[in-house]
């Protein structure tokens, strides 16, 4: 079983003003856990996890302390944080831009 992350760019345009940046399209998969070891890790996680009999089962579930299903993602919290970032974008190129101008009114 492989883990891949892959990212299809699918149209370029120019940037919209009245767009926040970043910005979440789409999603596919659930990322891994913190502290799985990895793509090597989250591959032997998921064989674990989905195979009752086999001898890490129990472990991992009890370390993960849920069910993990990797086709559920959550996508409201992925919009929140991305919005989170793109208000933080925002605050930073606005400060950026403000103290270009009084640079440049010197």
């Amino acid at each position: 079983m492989g883990c891949s992350t892959t990212i299809t760019i699918e149209a370029t345009a120019a940037a919209d003003p009245a767009i926040d940046y970043p910005r979440y399209i789409d999603g596919e998969r659930r990322a891994p856990p913190e502290d799985v070891g990895g793509i090597p890790g989250f591959e032997i996680f998921l064989e674990a996890i989905a195979d009752p009999n086999q001898e890490e089962h129990e472990d991992l579930m009890r370390w993960y302390g849920a069910p993990f299903d990797p086709a559920l993602i959550d996508e409201q919290l992925i919009r929140a944080r991305i919005a989170k970032l793109a208000r933080r974008r925002a605050i930073g190129k606005a400060a950026f831009a403000s103290a270009s101008s009084r640079c440049r009114s010197r």
